[in-house]
């Protein structure tokens, strides 16, 4: 890991982190309060989307996954695993190496994915909700260089 800057002590703290936690955190919970009466928590919406806007098919391979939402392979296993028993995808091992796993949306998959779309649109108008258009594209691109720096220390 690279070292970060050392900060300046004689200016009164932003609390950034605190505030992006707590974002974070609140998005979560508001999300996974909505989903529970459909049996899903955020991540496997995260999944099902990603799934369906990757390509025509609604598949990826699961390495795929890992890397675009940047978790382990065991929770990604996990999620997976849970989305399979609940029939809205299904993995299968590929020709070349059967350790390759392909995930494809079931028929279910797609419709939920796709019925989830307004509620994912509406859980980001609120985050953004007060915001003028020029401040949400500024809010954008702080939160992508934000990510971007602390992504250089990893």
């Amino acid at each position: 890991m690279k070292k970060a800057k050392t900060a300046d002590l004689s200016k009164p703290l932003a609390e950034y982190g605190y505030y992006i936690q707590n974002l974070a955190k609140n998005i979560k919970y508001l999300a996974d309060e909505n989903l529970v009466k459909q049996n899903l928590t955020i991540e496997q919406v995260k999944i099902l989307r990603f799934l369906r806007e990757h390509n025509e098919e609604g598949s990826a391979l699961q390495k795929e996954i890992e890397v675009y939402f940047k978790i382990k392979r065991s929770s990604v296993t996990s999620i997976l695993q849970n989305m399979e028993k609940g029939g809205l995808l299904i993995r299968e091992g590929i020709a070349a190496d059967a350790r390759i796993k392909k995930v494809c949306l079931t028929k279910k998959g797609q419709d939920l994915s796709i019925s989830l779309v307004g509620f994912i649109l509406n859980l980001e108008e609120v985050i953004v909700d007060g915001m003028s258009l020029e401040e949400r594209a500024v809010f954008a691109e702080l939160l992508k260089k934000s990510l971007n720096n602390v992504e250089k220390l990893m």
